[in-house]
């Protein structure tokens, strides 16, 4: 179980977050009121994991390559 004090208001980068994993730890994390980035070039996760996340105000994502530096600015 996470625990919620350290977590409140913490800003989190996931990446691979379109996958079966980071779906899931997007989807616990925003339960903490976290601000929740998730970034992924969806070569292997899926838009369908995270459509649920897009109307949180605390979600955003970047497409992008974690290999390629641009995409990381």
């Amino acid at each position: 179980m996470i625990q919620s004090q350290k977590l409140d208001n913490s800003r989190i980068l996931i990446t691979g977050g379109a996958g079966f994993i980071g779906s899931n730890l997007c989807e616990e994390l925003l339960k903490y009121n976290c601000e929740v980035i998730c970034f992924d070039n969806f070569s292997t996760g899926k838009m369908e994991n995270i459509l649920p996340f897009f109307d949180k105000k605390n979600f955003r994502l970047i497409v992008g390559d974690i290999r390629n530096y641009d995409d990381c600015l």
